[in-house]
């Protein structure tokens, strides 16, 4: 059954909220008017429409009523309508997909979860500085990073909508994001004792865990960023090495990535043979279940799976005593591309320093019989 609402300054603005065949509930904004003596509804927004915006549609909807009696908002010859924020997105994303950014997955995610069901029906010349605010700020109390990088996906949008004269200047540009202070979260020897004992432990407990404990541990061992570990596969095992041709920096290294294995990250990669019937060596995208379940019970809630390749540069750098540069090589860093002009790194080098590496990381930890 339907429930209507008058909006307390305009009473021809009603909210219509129901609940569909799933047990949803549903929202949206009407504006009731009367043409030609007949009563007419015309859908103006939903739930993620901001009430100032509705209002603002429904006014200028009665103004041109007002101006000209045979204006009919609902009449076909109407319907024509000013390019939306979706229209100007998806302009962005054809510049995207152009360019072949590897960030393009994560944007229109981003957009699809946090802009478009705010603005992406809305007209381009109807958006204004006060709403992104708004905006901005509600999506600040979930997260601040997520509004940071929400902000400058929406004000890339309105620079595209800029350039293709939909819009004449951005009204997001005087928005200030939140200052973004860089994590510097490594793992204690303590904590990481406490990690590879939950892990072996559950292991032990659950044979089935077995590809989601050796991510983790090649994560550990190796540096290597999650995306890498996931996509690698059989033909990118060379034995002292995986060499990922699809990374974060081939489009600007134009080379495949070589994530060099110590002796511990062959010894998981070796226990998984058997599943050589999978696609990929890891059979798993991502193994965020069972880390989240872990470092609860590590008391070390705030380490995130990424602070593991952090914590595998510092003790390259300071237990290991390995060069920043040769650090950089392990890791896959394109910011030191430029310095590899004048200093190459031989493979021999990288394979003795992942050896150093996987030593150091295993300093107080007693390797289980599963992977020996």
């Amino acid at each position: 059954m339907k429930k209507t609402v008058s909006d307390k300054l305009n009473s021809n603005i009603k909210l219509v909220s129901w609940i569909n065949s799933k047990g949803q509930k549903q929202l949206s904004y009407y504006l009731k008017y009367t043409f030609n003596n007949q009563r007419r509804n015309m859908k103006i927004g939903n739930s993620a429409t901001p009430i100032q915006v509705i209002r603002k549609i429904g006014a200028e909807i009665e103004a041109k009523m007002l101006l000209d009696p045979n204006y009919d908002p609902l009449a076909k010859k109407e319907i024509a309508k000013s390019p939306t924020i979706n229209d100007a997105f998806a302009k962005y994303k054809n510049q995207l997909n152009l360019n072949k950014r590897k960030t393009t997955t994560e944007i229109i995610r981003q957009y699809e979860k946090d802009i478009a069901p705010s603005f992406g029906e809305m007209k381009v010349k109807e958006i204004s500085r006060g709403i992104i605010k708004e905006w901005f700020d509600n999506l600040s109390m979930r997260s601040k990073y997520t509004a940071n990088s929400c902000l400058r996906i929406l004000k890339t949008t309105l620079e595209i909508a800029i350039d293709y004269e939909y819009l004449e200047s951005n009204p997001a540009n005087r928005i200030k994001k939140h200052p973004e202070v860089k994590r510097e979260r490594f793992y204690t020897q303590e904590e990481k004792i406490s990690i590879f004992q939950e892990l072996f432990k559950r292991l032990d407990e659950d044979k089935s865990l077995l590809h989601s404990v050796s991510f983790i541990l090649l994560l550990i061992f190796t540096g290597a960023r999650k995306g890498e570990l996931a996509k690698a596969t059989w033909s990118d095992y060379k034995g002292d090495y995986l060499e990922i041709k699809e990374h974060k920096t081939d489009d600007k290294t134009n080379k495949p990535r070589k994530i060099w294995l110590n002796a511990q990250s062959r010894a998981v990669i070796q226990t998984l043979q058997g599943e050589k019937r999978l696609k990929t060596i890891l059979g798993i995208k991502n193994p965020k279940r069972l880390w989240n379940s872990v470092k609860l019970a590590c008391k070390c809630n705030d380490l995130r799976m990424h602070d593991l390749r952090h914590s595998f540069g510092t003790i390259s750098a300071n237990s290991a005593k390995i060069q920043t540069l040769e650090t950089g090589e392990l890791m896959g860093h394109k910011s030191l591309d430029i310095m590899k002009r004048y200093q190459h790194i031989e493979d021999r080098t990288s394979k003795v320093n992942i050896e150093k590496i996987g030593e150091e990381i295993l300093d107080g930890v007693n390797f289980p019989i599963t992977y020996q």
